[in-house]
């Protein structure tokens, strides 16, 4: 009916039917007269409430905000803000078109100190703006704790500032030039001006003491208001997500459930599966990680990603394998303080339910599992690891950005165990090898080949014990294998 003659490049179907939901809503709210100078329509992406796509409105490139249900939200905050930003066209309803803008956000952005700076002077414009809107709730939930209670009472009398209230990496889009711009401000309201520029601390990555010196800031109410904030984003938290149930008798792969429909509104489920070795790195302590995507609730039995649109079609190349180096060298060496190494620990436990027979038959004589045992026990403990990097947790979004997920196995071990790993899970030829190493920055060791081996007797063992997967055990076995005689070849030129 509204197709008329318009031009919709994109061929898959769903997409088809998105752009046809967008038409169909523009010419509901809007009007016929503007839904017919939009074309060129394209679907850009999903979120939790809303859909969007790129379009061109007359001859403006821009990008349109459709609401997947338009009567779920009041708008008017939100309306009375971007009425004062001249890159926005039309705003009713929850729909927006507004002028392209071709930036990237904090996800993408490596921080430095002309990005810190102008994202700190954009946050001290918005709050210049005089715009009557309600005043912030931090009585929304609630919340029992009384230290949150005395310190909301003793900064009551505040001057209130507007303030955006969702301050995230994704917020916060930056282009070539250096220029900052927020987007999403359905949650802003009047509220202290400490609010915005902790979450820029805690949510955007920016260093605390720049932040304090550039806004000259009290650094005990800065403090203060990191509680505060962190205690009403758990209440919120805990009221929104702590009663998803999801399916407990079935953990399904990582790459699958990020490709899959098993979400809640655009927020993937990942169930913990409870051993004694399992999930005791905190997600909250790596968030930081331009690697890490975003989490939006984490607890004892799950945790709730944010959508994200993995491209499955990328492959290993010189290029990918010098991003991973990067993320990895990043994490290795950072100050985060991983769960202590339990290596050892784990190995002792397979050994002791593991049938010696079988152990015997499929990697070699007991000396040859003591040389692997002594190899274990004079590790250098040397990095915060992963220990599982694999085709399944290493994920690819726009413009090739990493994203790093499934940290539940994570600890202090040997930097080369982890990169033995990846090594052995994505099949890594030697030619890219050497590229890894380049942009490492450190020497491959000589005698890297004992690194394989170990993780490749531990994932033996692991598959045999824990997962029951005798197939990948009888492969890693045939890997062990083929290892040694490659190190027997190379030792005897």
């Amino acid at each position: 009916m509204y197709l008329k003659e318009k031009e919709i490049y994109i061929e898959d179907k769903q997409n088809k039917e998105k752009i046809n939901i967008m038409h169909e809503t523009l010419i509901s709210i809007l009007g016929n007269d503007i839904d017919n100078k939009i074309n060129h329509a394209r679907f850009y992406y999903n979120e939790e409430n809303n859909m969007y796509f790129i379009a061109q409105y007359k001859d403006i490139w821009v990008q349109i905000r459709i609401p997947k249900k338009t009567n779920m939200y009041d708008y008017e905050t939100e309306r009375k803000i971007i009425k004062n930003f001249k890159d926005y066209l039309f705003i009713k309803d929850g729909i927006i078109i507004k002028k392209w803008f071709p930036g990237a956000d904090l996800f993408q952005i490596k921080l430095n100190s002309k990005v810190i700076y102008s994202i700190l002077n954009c946050i001290k414009n918005f709050q210049s703006l005089n715009i009557e809107v309600k005043k912030f709730n931090w009585n929304k939930f609630r919340i029992y704790d009384k230290k949150y209670h005395e310190l909301l009472h003793g900064y009551k009398d505040d001057e209130l500032v507007l303030s955006h209230n969702n301050i995230q990496k994704h917020n916060i889009i930056i282009n070539k030039y250096g220029f900052v711009k927020l987007v999403d401000f359905e949650n802003s309201s009047l509220n202290n001006p400490y609010f915005d520029l902790v979450s820029l601390y805690l949510y955007a990555g920016l260093d605390k003491n720049t932040i304090i010196e550039f806004f000259d800031l009290n650094e005990q109410k800065f403090n203060d208001f990191i509680y505060l904030i962190n205690t009403y984003r758990e209440a919120e938290y805990k009221k929104d997500y702590c009663n998803l149930t999801i399916n407990k008798n079935k953990t399904p792969e990582t790459l699958n459930l990020y490709k899959s429909k098993n979400v809640y509104e655009n927020k993937f489920i990942v169930h913990k599966s409870h051993n004694q070795f399992d999930n005791r790195l905190i997600i909250d302590k790596i968030k930081h990680f331009y690697f890490v995507p975003m989490h939006i609730y984490e607890d004892d039995n799950k945790v709730i990603w944010r959508w994200l649109n993995n491209n499955t079609n990328f492959e290993i190349n010189s290029r990918t394998i010098k991003i991973i180096a990067k993320a990895m060298r990043t994490y290795h060496d950072s100050e985060v303080e991983f769960p202590s190494n339990i290596l050892e620990q784990k190995v002792n436990w397979y050994l002791e339910n593991i049938n010696k027979k079988d152990l015997f038959l499929d990697i070699g004589a007991k000396d040859f599992i003591d040389e692997i045992l002594s190899w274990i026990e004079n590790l250098e403990i040397d990095a915060n690891c992963h220990n599982n990097l694999n085709l399944s947790n290493i994920l690819w979004g726009e413009n090739q950005n990493i994203f790093i997920i499934d940290w539940s196995v994570a600890y202090k071990s040997s930097r080369f165990l982890d990169i033995a790993l990846m090594f052995e899970n994505l099949h890594v030829n030697s030619n890219l090898e050497a590229y890894f190493w380049k942009t490492y920055t450190i020497s491959k060791p000589k005698d890297f080949y004992k690194y394989r081996i170990i993780v490749l007797f531990t994932e033996y063992l692991y598959s045999k014990i824990l997962n029951g997967d005798l197939q990948r055990a009888k492969n890693n076995a045939k890997r062990i294998k083929e290892i040694l005689v490659e190190e027997h070849i190379k030792q005897s030129k």
